[in-house]
């Protein structure tokens, strides 16, 4: 339980995971980095237990308690936490999808409430949906195909809400990018005019056809959803990086040979872009610019002259760029030999820039002088 949880609780306050928080512990999948919760109480009485409230203006949460101070070492990171109020659990508002009415007492980790009596839901895989807005609607279906093994009717393509909120669209690219099958809700999204309407980065993907001997899966859209189904985990950076790394290539000419020329560097440019204009960290941004940047380098490591000094090699995020060419190179039905060589060559690279002689011109006098 987090720190800002605790609070609500040490005021007396009744407080119960809820929604993707709730049904995340319920299938034992991994939990969302957004985290969501029902108290019992007024707006008031959460505000007294904290300064650290804000409001959203999100249809799924009336505040949100924003983590306070610097993490502890030793604990987990502590994320936002998205409240609802009510009067009592009978009072709560029912989701657009029943699963989602599922609510869990973090203090009893197996302890579940089911005030909406939507337990024999919980097993079926279908999913029905209930009236709700647009936004709701969109953002929960959504979120429940990424996460879990429900699916909905064919027939269920709601049209995209004139005006979905760019903290909507933040938390929804969140939740659909650490669940375990991405590709499945970008395909519902994608059919229902979402992300034409809203992320046309990612919509510029279908239809830019690649060469068949390359890429036999088929245009870029498919390439890069095939990529989600070979994450050893759903680290976001990584996850982040797998949905942009080909972004450049729509916009992409071709030029020496190449169909889609620099277009690691174009969409490098891309994806910072898109996460601001989302309104994500600084930080992430940098980080998945780099990796979309850079993408293509673990494929030519084993050939080039490393003791000259590569750019890329030695950031930090060099292993999560090797995870991505794996899950690239593998979502094109090759082998991994390539992967595996890499990463050789890497583990390689790294014992030898411990090495005092690194410097190239100590490799020449070393070459020269320590010859056996």
């Amino acid at each position: 339980m987090g720190r800002a949880m605790d609070s609500l609780e040490a005021a007396g306050l009744a407080v119960y995971d809820s929604g993707f928080t709730a049904l995340d512990a319920y299938h034992g999948v991994k939990p969302s980095p957004l985290r969501f919760a029902l108290v019992e109480g007024s707006l008031q009485d959460v505000a007294r237990t904290s300064e650290a409230l804000a409001f959203p203006g999100l249809s799924y949460a009336d505040a949100v308690l924003l983590p306070r101070g610097p993490r502890v070492e030793g604990e987990e990171t502590e994320w936002p936490l998205y409240l609802r109020m009510v009067d009592s659990l009978s009072q709560a508002e029912s989701a657009a999808f029943a699963p989602l009415d599922l609510l869990r007492d973090p203090r009893k980790r197996a302890f579940y409430h089911d005030p909406k009596g939507i337990y024999p839901l919980l097993r079926e895989r279908r999913l029905e949906p209930r009236g709700a807005s647009g936004e709701d609607l969109i953002f929960q279906a959504a979120g429940l195909l990424a996460r879990y093994d429900y699916y909905l009717p064919k027939d269920f393509l709601p049209p995209p809400p004139r005006d979905f909120p760019l903290g909507a669209q933040r938390d929804l690219l969140s939740l659909i990018l650490t669940g375990k099958s991405p590709e499945r809700a970008f395909g519902f999204l994608k059919a229902c005019g979402f992300i034409d309407a809203y992320w046309p980065e990612i919509g510029e993907l279908a239809g830019v056809d690649q060469a068949k001997e390359f890429h036999p899966e088929g245009d870029v859209w498919a390439h890069t959803m095939e990529t989600f189904r070979y994450r050893k985990t759903t680290d976001f950076r990584l996850s982040l990086a797998l949905l942009l790394h080909d972004s450049g290539k729509p916009r992409a000419s071709a030029a020496g040979g190449k169909r889609f020329d620099r277009h690691a560097e174009i969409g490098a440019e891309v994806a910072r872009r898109f996460l601001s204009r989302l309104g994500f960290p600084r930080e992430i941004g940098n980080d998945v610019s780099y990796l979309v940047r850079y993408h293509m380098l673990p494929a030519a490591l084993p050939r080039l002259p490393l003791e000259r000094g590569i750019e890329g090699v030695d950031a930090p995020l060099f292993p999560i760029l090797l995870e991505l060419y794996k899950c690239d190179e593998l979502s094109s039905f090759k082998g991994p030999e390539g992967y595996y060589e890499a990463c050789a060559t890497y583990r390689a690279w790294l014992k030898n820039s411990r090495n005092p002689w690194r410097h190239p011109e100590a490799l020449r006098l070393a070459r020269l002088y320590l010859k056996p």
